[in-house]
Formats: C-alpha cells, sequence, structure tokens
C-alpha cells in the first residue's frame, strides 16, 4: 500500500501548507493557547508533507531539506514538547539524516581519511542518541515507564512494551531505528553488550504488532540487528537471512535498502561474496523510476551501493 493510501490527509498537503501559514501569522501577539495551537497545526502540516520528502531524489537537495526540517520541528517542539505529531517528526528526521547522509559520510570517508570518518562517526553518534531521546518521550505517552526504556530491567521492558498497541509502531520503530543506529556505532563500548537484549526486546514487540509497516522495515532492523553482530552478542546468520528474504517479500522488491543492508551486513559476515556482488549490482541497475514513493531511500541506496563495491577486495578474505 503506497504512503499516500494510508494517510489520506497527504492529500491536502497544500492546503494544510497555507493553513498553517496562516494559522502562525494570525497568532502572533496571542496569547499561549493561540501559540500552542498553531504549533500543533504546523505539526500537521509536517507529518502530511513526509512524501515530498520522502519522494526527493536529489541527495544535496534533500540533506538540506531534511536537516532544515528537523530544526523547525525541534522550534516548535520548544512550544508544544508533548506533541506526538511534532515528537515523531523529531525522531523520523533525526534517524532518517543521520542515516542517509551522516553515515553516508562515513562509508565516503572509510580507506580514505581516518580524521573525517571518526569525526563523522562521533557525529552519527550524537544525533542518534538525539533522536532516541524524543522517542522516548513519545514512547512514555503510551506507557510512562518507557521513558527510561535502556535503563530498565530486560522484564520490566518487556512488561511495558505490552502496554503498546499497533498506533504505537511509528513510535516503537523509529526509536528503536535511532537506538540500534547508535549501538552499531558504539560496537567497541561496554554497554552494548547490556543494551542488545533490550534493543532485541523492542524489536520483537515491534514485529508482533504490525511487520508490514513502511513495506515491511521492521523485518529489516531484525536482520541488521542478526547480521551485524558476533555470535556472541546474540549475532544469528541464519535468522538474518530468515529477515532480509521476509523484508524483500513484504517491499516486493521496491526498497532497495533490502539487498543493500542483505549485501553490507549479512554477505559480508556469512563471506559470500558473489551474494555481495549481485546484491549491490541489482541495486546499482534497478531503474531511478521505481517506486517514486521510496525515491529518498532507493537514491540513498545507489549510492552506498558504489561506495561498498569499492570495498570489496578489503571485505572478502
Amino acid at each position: 500500500m503506497r504512503l499516500r493510501d494510508r494517510f489520506p490527509a497527504f492529500r491536502s498537503f497544500g492546503s494544510a501548507v497555507l493553513c498553517g501559514c496562516l494559522g502562525l501569522l494570525t497568532c502572533q501577539g496571542c496569547g499561549a493557547l493561540g501559540q500552542r495551537s498553531a504549533v500543533h497545526l504546523m505539526g500537521f502540516v509536517a507529518e502530511t508533507g513526509m512524501p515530498a520528502y520522502l519522494r526527493e531524489t536529489d541527495l544535496e537537495l534533500a540533506a538540506q531539506a531534511l536537516a532544515a526540517s528537523v530544526k523547525l520541528t525541534e522550534a516548535l517542539l520548544e512550544t508544544a514538547p508533548d506533541d506526538p505529531r511534532l515528537l515523531l517528526q523529531a525522531v523520523q528526521g533525526l534517524a532518517g539524516y543521520t542515516y542517509a547522509f551522516v553515515e553516508g559520510r562515513i562509508e565516503a570517508a572509510r580507506g580514505r581519511d581516518q580524521e573525517q570518518m571518526k569525526i563523522h562517526t562521533q557525529r552519527a553518534q550524537r544525533l542518534y542518541q538525539r533522536g532516541l531521546q524524543y522517542g522516548l518521550r513519545l514512547l512514555s505517552q503510551y506507557a510512562p515507564p518507557l521513558l527510561q526504556a535502556p535503563a530498565l530491567p530486560l522484564e520490566t521492558l518487556q512488561v511495558q512494551l505490552r502496554h503498546l498497541d499497533r498506533q504505537a509502531v511509528p513510535a516503537l520503530f523509529w526509536t528503536s531505528f535511532c537506538w540500534g543506529g547508535w549501538l552499531n556505532l558504539e560496537r567497541t563500548a561496554l554497554e552494548t553488550g547490556a543494551a542488545l537484549p533490550l534493543l532485541q526486546a523492542m524489536l520483537t514487540q515491534l514485529l508482533a504488532l504490525d511487520e508490514t509497516y513502511f513495506d515491511g522495515i521492521p523485518h529489516l532492523l531484525h536482520a541488521v540487528r542478526y547480521a551485524s553482530f558476533s555470535v556472541a552478542l546474540g549475532g544469528d546468520p541464519a535468522q538474518a537471512q530468515h529477515h532480509f528474504r521476509r523484508a524483500h517479500a513484504l517491499s516486493q522488491g521496491r526498497l532497495l535498502l533490502v539487498p543493500l543492508l542483505e549485501a553490507q551486513y549479512y554477505a559480508v559476515q556469512v563471506q559470500d561474496r558473489p551474494l555481495f556482488a549481485q546484491r549491490l549490482q541489482d541495486v546499482m541497475e534497478a531503474p531511478e523510476t521505481l517506486a517514486p514513493e521510496h525515491g529518498l531511500l532507493n537514491a540513498v541506496a545507489k549510492y552506498r551501493a558504489a561506495l561498498l563495491l569499492r570495498r570489496i577486495d578489503e571485505l572478502f578474505l
């Protein structure tokens, strides 16, 4: 199902933008209630405008636009710190920007400029942590103890996660994305081993609530989780392969992140060089017109596939 069919309000984006701008203008000089009403309206505008970002295939333009959107959202949160739409936009924007562009700079610098690689890695860690905090604030609206999810005992976290329903799926997904992204860049940290079971509990609940969200992307988080860590830290190549296959089936080949991440994590983990090369070639040869609703993510996948292919001799013995 296309995103615009899932959210009928997307069709009225132009009207929402106009109303939002008028609302902000007319609330200049109004009291806190009027300002909050305008901010809530702009949160709706930001939410309904998300497909415009997801369709953008010019990566430079998308990077600038998404960064500006994140800062605007954070500014609006100063007035309405508990607005669920704004919190979701903040965690989603930070997750998307960090993965698509900051991690892209890490890969571009890998093997060429260690100092730049270090700078971008630290920046990605900070941004993922920032997104995680917004996500936890949002999840706490469904179950207050989830605000401290990374510090909860595993059994307590599992109990609290059972309070979530399908309405919480976007919040749970993007929060897990930020947490997983941060842990993936902190593999040598001692706290990673303790955090992974907690993250796994969130991913398990996410899959139980809705495996089809965003064309099956919850399976992609599971696949990367199992393929990117050693067996000692819960890695499992067989489970990774299962989730990659399920993600491919649910996305029907429209989401190029699936073969990209299968090559980057699974093929490297099991040292399958032909699979690595084939998946990345599939990504690079996919038509530009494939799934316009995933235009940005597919453009990112093509860019990253080219970067990974140049490292093939380094990644395989």
